[in-house]
């Protein structure tokens, strides 16, 4: 009983992170997933502009609404913006609480100039 309690904390976290995922629009396999879990980048730089469309949009509204409070950001500065969020490693372009986890963000940033998301998982306080 004490390992399928084991096995199940990891699992939710899976479709936790998957439900993320797909309200980002996105599509990943299981090997992208296992990636994200591992604390690793997924690369965007070969997926549709419609596929990732969503991610700049939410990145955009982050960073209107509450951060930066800027007019307009271009691509250009999503370099330096992304270098200003370094306690979050990205800008938390979609947030949940996890029970295993505490908080958790799915953060976008740029890798030599390319999109990637990542995984922030942290405690609640």
């Amino acid at each position: 009983m004490n390992s399928s309690m084991l096995e199940s904390k990891p699992n939710l976290e899976s479709c936790d992170i998957q439900k993320a995922v797909k309200i980002l629009g996105l599509e990943i396999s299981d090997g992208e997933l296992d990636e994200l879990k591992s604390g690793n980048n997924i690369s965007l730089k070969s997926r549709d502009l419609s596929e990732i469309g969503s991610v700049f949009i939410l990145a955009e509204a982050v960073l209107r609404t509450k951060i930066v409070k800027v007019k307009n950001v271009t691509f250009d500065d999503l370099q330096k913006v992304t270098a200003d969020f370094s306690q979050h490693s990205g800008i938390p372009i979609y947030c949940w609480d996890s029970e295993s986890s505490g908080k958790c963000c799915l953060l976008l940033t740029l890798v030599d100039g390319k999109p990637n998301i990542r995984l922030s998982r942290g405690r609640s306080n």
